[in-house]
């Protein structure tokens, strides 16, 4: 009768481990650590340059080049790698539907003719963004997935979204679906699929006037930017630039880009409010970082910045914009950026301690493949960092694999969720997964 007991009761916490929501609560770290980046600041150290004032000056300039690299470099750009790599993802394996139901096989061959592969590039034109643009990988605004029953695929991960760039954006238009209600974009940061009428055509007096010289950096996200009449034009967020022409005090007069009737872009001026941005580049230091990285804690997880949010790549490329550090769009490329110190051959106790004696907090990035976080600086022995985390990956007996889902961006360990680690189910490290950090603001090869 116990063996018959002691059997009932080890297969109901076996269950109950394989069962286990981790949806509904937070990660340990979460209560532990302190959410507001200020926190870790070392005050003695807090108003301290990052870089110095000429390495910050170039910094800027090469931003800059980046940020009009549209209209000033030959098309299609070098960045431009592969523009039509979901065709062939769509052709050759299984996609699944905003329903979550395998694509039909009458749209797939629709998408594949709107994109007209075969007559790319068909036009070169220089244009400019008018509002908010989910930058598409085909010409839909519709979401296609990998198998949604598997773990850490489905929503939010749209294979679709490239990313998003905010009003204002130089950009070249390369290519035109059939219909023509959609324009392949080029830029620095990423390409992709755009609707024609959320973009204007720019020409030279255009560029002329739009190229001031001073810019304003946004610093708050949901900023709403009137013209001189009062009507209301775009929102735009956190990281976006626009030409600057003056400052009241109260608020910040900028040019921004509106269409006539024919589509073309036009010149207007526009209003900002003081307290959502400054003269770019802005002051580099852990203070400002922390300011800036404060207002962005708690927001949720956007796959390629899409639904109004954003990704850990995306996270850290608009936290350090208005210091004029331009980051690519990806994990992957933001990891190699300035000097690299490789870290997957040392065990994972001292890549972590390499971390802790090395870094520099709020201006190391970690990566390990798929991910990228900022280093915060070192709490109870322990690396602190700040990262947009959709999720931490569980496995159970059955070597089932799950999601402890996150969701937004967090302070966290590289270590977060072991609290739930048992013999039932098994919690992923970060740390395990590490592979190396990088100094963006240092040359590389130093």
């Amino acid at each position: 009768m116990i063996r018959k007991l002691s059997m009932l009761l080890f297969l109901c916490l076996l269950t109950a481990g394989c069962a286990r929501d981790l949806t509904g609560r937070e990660v340990r770290d979460l209560t532990l650590l302190p959410q507001n980046p200020k926190a870790y600041l070392a005050p003695e150290r807090a108003e301290w340059p990052l870089v110095s004032a000429a390495e910050q000056e170039a910094l800027a300039a090469a931003f800059l080049k980046n940020h009009f690299a549209a209209w000033e470099s030959a098309a299609p750009l070098e960045t431009t790698k592969n523009p039509f790599w979901a065709l062939d993802w769509i052709g050759k394996h299984p996609a699944f539907a905003e329903n979550l139901r395998p694509l039909d096989p009458a749209r797939r061959d629709a998408l594949i003719q709107q994109a007209a592969r075969d007559a790319y590039p068909s036009c070169d034109r220089r244009g400019i963004s008018l509002r908010r643009l989910d930058v598409r990988a085909l010409p839909t605004r519709s979401p296609l997935f990998n198998d949604p029953r598997k773990a850490g695929e489905g929503f939010p991960f749209d294979n679709l979204q490239h990313g998003v760039i905010p009003a204002g954006v130089p950009l070249r238009v390369t290519h035109l679906s059939i219909d023509g209600a959609w324009a392949f974009i080029e830029t620095a940061l990423l390409y992709g699929w755009v609707p024609v009428a959320d973009l204007a055509w720019v020409d030279e007096d255009f560029m002329a006037a739009y190229k001031t010289g001073r810019y304003f950096a946004v610093t708050g996200d949901e900023t709403a930017v009137v013209d001189e009449a009062g009507i209301y034009r775009f929102t735009i967020g956190t990281g976006a630039l626009l030409p600057l022409l003056d400052s009241d005090g109260d608020g910040y007069r900028v040019l921004i880009p509106i269409a006539d009737r024919k589509q073309q872009a036009l010149v207007e001026k526009g209003l900002i409010a003081g307290d959502r941005g400054g003269i770019f580049p802005l002051a580099f230091t852990a203070a400002q970082v922390a300011e800036l990285a404060g207002k962005m804690m708690g927001q949720p997880y956007g796959w390629g910045d899409g639904y109004a949010g954003r990704d850990c790549s995306g996270t850290l490329r608009d936290l350090f914009a208005p210091f004029g550090l331009w980051l690519p769009r990806n994990s992957s490329r933001q990891a190699a950026v300035g000097r690299v110190v490789p870290l997957a051959e040392l065990p994972p106790r001292e890549r972590e301690a390499r971390l802790l004696a090395e870094g520099v907090p709020f201006a190391t990035l970690v990566h390990l493949p798929g991910h990228i976080l900022l280093y915060l600086g070192e709490r109870e022995g322990r690396a602190a960092m700040l990262h947009t985390l959709w999720g931490v990956r569980t496995k159970d007996l059955k070597g089932r694999e799950g999601r402890w889902l996150v969701g937004k961006t967090v302070i966290t360990t590289l270590e977060p969720g072991l609290e739930a680690e048992g013999f039932s189910l098994d919690i992923g490290s970060l740390l395990e997964r590490v592979d190396g950090m990088n100094f963006p603001l240092e040359p590389a090869g130093r």
